[in-house]
C-alpha cells in the first residue's frame, strides 16, 4: 500500500500529496482528478489538513516564550516564570511647596492629601498630577535675616558650581552668618541661578550645599550623614527686614500624573479569592492602594499591601497580588489562609489607583495648585525641583521577553551581575540599560565591592534617593553579605556625523529636502534603538545599510564621524582632567567650545587644539602631541596637556578656566578618529605601562554609553551642528 506523504504544509502540496496518494491505488489509478467531483473534494481535504497544520503550528508557538505572537500568551509563560509585567507608568515630578496660612490658623501640623490635584501644561494639553502619599509636615518660622534653607543651582562659590539641591542654613546678612558660625571661621557667600541680584550667607562651620533631601539625616554628596534640624523655614523671597510668619514646608513633595480612580468589588462566597479584576487597561499598578471593607453595614478599613513573593508570607498576613490576565486588565487576588489572610463574604475589596498617560506628562516644569491646603487665604510658593520624568507604556511583548527569563535566573538573589541587571530593571522604569561588574573587574582592581551604572530612559532622570532605595530595597536584601554596592555615573560620548549622499533623482518622487529628512529619520531611529545604552558600539556599516534601505534612488553614502566628551570644570580653581575617548585619534583635529583661562595673571578667550610630536607621522599616528590653549586667533597662550593618539586620552595636568561662555555649563571637548577607524566600540584602550612607547591593549569598558551629538552651530560658544546631511543628485550617464 503506497504512503501518504505528510511532510508538506502548503496547500498546492498537501493536494498534490493526495493525487499522489490515490493514483497509487488500483480503484483510481486512470481517473481524471482535474475533470470530477473528486477535485472538489480534494479541495477540502487539502483545506482542512492546511488548516490543521496552521492551528498545530501556532499553537506550539503559543507555548514558548521566543516564539509566542499573542501578548496573553507570552504573559502567561512570564507569569510561570515568576515576572510580572511592568503596567503603564505616569510621569512623576518633585515640587518645593510652601505654605503661609492665613492668622487664624491654629494647627502645628499639616497634611496635604494626596487627592490634591496639581495642574501643568505640555505642548498645548493639560495633565494632572497628585501626591503618590498624604504627607503631613510641622510648622516652622521664617522672616528676618534666616537661617533659611532654599532649594536652587548654585553659581557661587566655585567648589559648588552648578550643583543643584538644597542648601541650609541661608541667611540674608553675612553679619547674621558670622554670628552663627559656632567655629569662628566666618561665612561664604552663595548666589544662585534662580535668585538674581540676591547674596546668601553660610556658617562656615555648618555649611550644607546641594543635598537631595532634607529631614533629621541627611547624606550629603561626599557621603558623610549630617544632622539637618529644620529649625527654620524656607527662603521665598523675603527680606532682611521682614516679620517673622509660621510656614508649613513639603520639600520634594513627590507628586505623579494621571486620574485617580476607585473600583469597588464586593466579595462572594464562590469568588473569595479574586480575581477581582481593574477596568482601566491604564492603570498604573505602583500607585494601587487596597482597603478591605468589612461589610456593608460595617465601614471599618484594614489596608493590604501588595507581594510579589510567597517568602515571609503567613497564614495571617494582609497582603495580595497584582498580575496581569488574559485580556490585558490587572487583576488582584488574595490569599487563602494558608498563604496570606482569606477574605470573608460580604467583604468590600477598595482599590483605588492612578490611570496615566505614559509618556506624555515627561518633561512636565510648571505646576500649579489652586486650591488651599491649609485654609482660605493661605500664600503659596510653589517650586519645580524635578521636571515629570519616568513616564513610560506597558511593558511590551519583546521587552517581556528579553526580561522575564533573566529575572527568572535571578532566583531572588543577587550574585552575579546579570541578576543585579534583570533586578533593577524589573523594578525600575525610568533606567534604560544597566551595567554591572565586580570590583575585581577594575584597574587596580577593588575587591569587596560590585560596581553599578545606571544609564536613564530619555526624558528621565536618576536621583540619589533613587539609587538609595535600589541598594536598600533591592540589592541590600538579596546579596551577599560584605558585598558594597557602588554607583558610578555613565560616561557619555557624544557621536558627531557628516553623511553625503550621491542619489538619482529619476528613481524617485522624493525631493532633496525630504531624502535628507527621512535620512535623518533612519539615523534618530538607529541610536534610539541600538544605542543610546550602556556598552553598545556603533558600526559603520550597520547604519549605511539602514540608509541605503531608504531609497533605491541612493546611489552612494559616505559617513564621517567625529567624537565629542562633556565635562563640568571647577570654575577659578586649578585642576587636573582627564578625557577619556578610547579611540585612535587624527592629530591636529583636536577642538572644543569657547571658554575662558587664566594664565601668568591675566584671562584669555581660548579653545583647545593638539600639535602632534615630530615622530608622530603617518600612515600609524602613533605617539603623543601637546594640548594647547589658543586664542581665536590661532595664537598659543600656553601648553595644558597632553595627547595620546593611540588610547584617544588627554591629561590636563592643571588648567584654571575661569568661565564658559553663553549659557554653556560644560566644556565640549571635540575629535576626530583615526581615518582607518570606521566603528565607534566602547572598549577602553590603556597602555601597559606608563611610558608613551607600551603596547595599547583593549579592555571591555563597562560604563560607556555612545549618543548622538545634538549640538547646534553657535559662533558665541564655538560649536557646530551634531548631524549634517547633504544630498546630492546625480545622474548616471547612458
Amino acid at each position: 500500500m503506497a504512503q501518504l506523504n505528510v511532510s508538506e504544509l502548503d496547500f498546492d502540496n498537501i493536494k498534490a500529496n493526495l493525487k499522489t496518494f490515490l493514483k497509487s491505488q488500483t480503484e483510481f489509478s486512470d481517473y481524471n482528478f482535474e475533470g470530477s467531483g473528486m477535485n472538489v473534494i480534494l479541495d477540502l481535504l487539502a483545506y482542512n489538513t492546511h488548516y490543521n497544520g496552521m492551528l498545530a503550528h501556532m499553537l506550539a508557538n503559543e507555548n514558548f516564550i521566543d516564539t509566542a505572537v499573542k501578548r496573553e500568551s507570552v504573559v502567561s509563560i512570564a507569569k510561570a516564570l515568576g515576572y510580572s509585567p511592568r503596567s503603564r507608568r505616569g510621569a512623576i515630578a518633585k515640587v518645593n511647596l510652601s505654605i503661609e496660612p492665613s492668622e487664624g490658623f491654629t494647627s502645628t501640623t499639616l497634611e496635604i492629601s494626596r487627592d490634591k490635584p496639581f495642574s501643568t501644561t505640555v505642548e498645548g494639553t493639560s495633565f494632572t498630577f497628585y501626591p503618590t502619599q498624604a504627607t503631613t509636615v510641622n510648622a516652622t518660622t521664617s522672616g528676618g535675616v534666616g537661617p533659611y534653607y532654599l532649594y536652587g543651582t548654585c553659581v557661587l562659590p566655585s567648589t559648588a558650581t552648578d550643583k543643584q539641591g538644597f542648601y541650609y542654613p541661608v541667611y540674608l546678612t553675612e553679619t547674621a552668618a558670622v554670628s552663627a558660625d559656632t567655629g569662628g571661621t566666618g561665612a561664604t557667600t552663595y548666589t544662585f541661578k534662580e535668585y538674581s541680584g540676591i547674596s546668601f550667607y553660610m556658617p562656615n562651620s555648618s555649611i550644607n550645599a546641594h543635598k537631595e533631601t532634607l529631614g533629621t539625616v541627611t547624606t550629603n554628596y561626599g557621603g558623610v550623614t549630617v544632622e539637618s534640624g529644620l529649625a527654620y523655614g524656607r527662603y521665598t523671597g523675603q527680606t532682611s527686614d521682614s516679620s517673622i510668619k509660621t510656614q508649613f514646608n513639603f520639600n520634594l513633595l513627590e507628586i505623579k500624573e494621571g486620574t485617580r480612580v476607585e473600583n469597588k468589588f464586593v466579595v462572594e462566597t464562590a469568588n473569595l479569592q479574586g480575581p477581582f479584576v481593574l477596568p482601566n487597561i491604564a492603570a498604573d499598578t505602583d500607585t494601587l492602594r487596597v482597603r478591605i471593607q468589612n461589610s456593608a453595614s460595617d465601614l471599618t478599613l484594614i489596608s493590604y499591601t501588595k507581594s510579589d513573593k510567597l517568602l515571609d508570607i503567613q497564614a495571617d498576613t494582609k497582603t495580595y497580588w497584582c498580575e496581569e490576565g488574559a485580556d490585558g486588565l490587572y487583576q488582584i487576588r488574595f490569599g487563602d489562609d494558608k498563604v496570606g489572610k482569606k477574605l470573608a463574604t460580604g467583604n468590600i475589596v477598595i482599590v483605588d489607583y492612578i490611570v496615566s498617560n505614559a509618556s506624555s506628562a515627561n518633561f512636565a516644569k510648571t505646576f500649579t495648585l489652586s486650591s488651599a491646603v491649609s485654609a482660605s487665604g493661605e500664600i503659596r510658593t510653589l517650586d519645580t525641583a524635578i521636571a515629570g520624568y519616568g513616564g513610560s507604556s506597558k511593558e511590551s511583548v519583546d521587552e517581556i521577553r528579553f526580561n522575564a527569563p533573566r529575572f527568572n535566573a535571578t532566583k531572588e538573589r543577587a550574585v552575579t551581575s546579570s541578576d543585579y541587571e534583570a533586578l533593577i530593571l524589573q523594578s525600575n522604569s525610568n533606567i534604560q540599560s544597566v551595567s554591572v561588574w565586580g570590583g575585581e573587574k577594575n584597574d587596580p582592581p577593588i575587591y569587596g565591592k560590585v560596581f553599578i551604572s545606571l544609564n536613564p530612559v530619555i526624558g528621565s532622570i536618576i536621583t540619589e534617593a533613587d539609587k538609595d532605595n535600589i541598594k536598600t530595597s533591592i540589592i541590600d536584601p538579596k546579596t551577599p553579605v560584605a558585598i558594597i554596592p557602588e554607583f558610578v555615573d555613565p560616561d557619555f560620548v557624544h557621536i558627531g556625523l557628516d553623511i553625503n549622499l550621491a542619489y538619482n533623482p529619476k528613481l524617485t518622487t522624493l525631493s532633496k529636502g525630504e531624502l535628507e529628512n527621512a535620512t535623518r529619520t533612519i539615523v534618530d531611529l538607529y541610536f534610539n534603538t541600538e544605542l543610546n545604552k550602556l556598552n553598545k558600539s556603533f558600526y559603520n556599516t550597520r547604519l549605511h545599510d539602514n540608509i541605503k534601505e531608504a531609497s533605491e534612488a541612493i546611489i552612494a553614502i559616505n559617513i564621517t564621524s567625529r567624537l565629542q566628551k562633556r565635562i563640568a570644570p571647577v570654575l577659578t580653581i586649578a585642576k587636573n582632567y582627564s578625557i577619556q575617548f578610547n579611540q585612535r585619534l587624527q592629530p591636529r583635529e583636536l577642538s572644543s567650545s569657547y571658554f575662558n583661562i587664566t594664565s601668568g595673571g591675566a584671562t584669555y578667550k581660548v579653545s583647545l587644539a593638539d600639535v602632534p610630536a615630530s615622530s608622530v607621522v603617518p600612515p600609524l599616528y602613533s605617539g603623543t602631541g601637546t594640548v594647547n590653549a589658543i586664542k581665536t586667533d590661532g595664537t598659543i597662550i600656553e601648553a595644558v596637556g597632553t595627547v595620546d593618539y593611540d588610547s584617544g586620552t588627554i591629561t590636563i595636568p592643571s588648567m584654571i578656566v575661569t568661565s564658559l561662555f553663553d549659557t554653556e555649563t560644560k566644556l565640549r571637548i571635540n575629535a576626530v578618529t583615526q581615518r582607518d577607524v570606521r566603528d565607534i566600540t566602547t572598549q577602553a584602550l590603556v597602555r601597559t605601562s606608563d611610558t608613551s612607547t607600551a603596547a595599547v591593549v583593549a579592555k571591555p569598558s563597562r560604563n560607556v554609553v555612545l549618543t548622538l551629538d545634538d549640538s547646534v552651530t553657535n559662533s558665541i560658544i564655538n560649536t557646530k551642528v551634531g548631524l549634517n546631511i547633504s544630498a546630492t543628485p546625480e545622474v548616471e550617464e547612458i
